[in-house]
């Protein structure tokens, strides 16, 4: 069985699919990062993405969302800054979050622009992201992902990610605006999908109403909303067949085999 960690020390071709591309660090010797788009269009699973998540009460109204559907799991990607600052508001709340399985991403301490950052810079608001997160959670949970604010993937925030093995991570469906608008890129959606919400004050902004329309929308379907890393999971199982070869794509139509 192939582990994340295998597949990140692939790296290359490994990167070369659909759901991947490859970031040429023209600068940097750093290890090669994939960047995460969408998972894999054979299964049906979409990605429930929530950025910055600053905003209290839009917390607390996506907690009761997902209370009511305890078969979806989100992916949370909460700037540093507001780990306590929420915390302080409602003690134990990324903890509940935490407890009913949705996952964790970084997304920068100050939701500052990461490419005005030298590259060890990155590398260390990480970690006083990771030990902010690890403060509200009482213990240290697994981070795979990472979203860059404003979405832009630059070099530093790219060698971070290679240096603490972390895929990188944008989306394939974005929400914000009003619901019916983004209602209406939903139900174009294909399997994988990986969908951006938000959990800040936008006077535009009906991302928790969308949420609440989305999910039963999925159910409906048979599509289930799971977290970023069963995605990852599932292209990791495209990514490889039972023989142990990595599927190429682009030009080539050859297949390199693993020993």
């Amino acid at each position: 069985m192939i582990t994340r960690r295998d597949f990140l020390k692939l790296g290359g071709a490994a990167l070369l699919t659909a759901a991947f591309t490859k970031l040429k660090l023209s600068q940097l010797n750093n290890p090669t990062a994939p960047i995460l788009y969408h998972g894999s269009r054979r299964y049906p699973r979409v990605a429930f993405t929530y950025d910055d998540c600053q905003l209290v009460t839009r917390l607390h109204m996506l907690e009761d969302i997902l209370n009511q559907h305890p078969e979806a799991h989100v992916t949370l990607f909460p700037v540093g800054n507001a780990l306590a600052t929420v915390d302080q508001k409602d003690p134990g709340l990324w903890k509940r979050f935490y407890e009913k399985g949705h996952e964790f991403g970084y997304h920068s301490f100050y939701h500052d622009n990461l490419a005005l950052y030298k590259p060890q810079q990155v590398v260390n608001d990480y970690d006083k992201w990771l030990n902010a997160l690890t403060q509200v959670l009482g213990t240290q949970p697994t981070v795979h992902f990472a979203r860059p604010p404003y979405d832009i993937i630059s070099d530093p925030f790219m060698y971070m990610c290679g240096q603490r093995g972390l895929v990188a991570t944008l989306f394939s469906i974005g929400g914000g605006g009003p619901s019916s608008y983004v209602m209406n890129a939903i139900r174009k959606y294909q399997n994988g999908d990986i969908i951006q919400f938000h959990t800040r004050e936008q006077p535009d902004s009906q991302d928790m109403t969308s949420t609440s329309q989305a999910i039963p929308f999925f159910n409906g379907l048979g599509v289930r909303c799971v977290t970023l890393s069963q995605l990852y999971d599932d292209v990791l199982r495209d990514q490889f067949n039972s023989n142990g070869c990595e599927v190429g794509a682009g030009a080539s139509l050859t297949r390199t085999c693993l020993e």
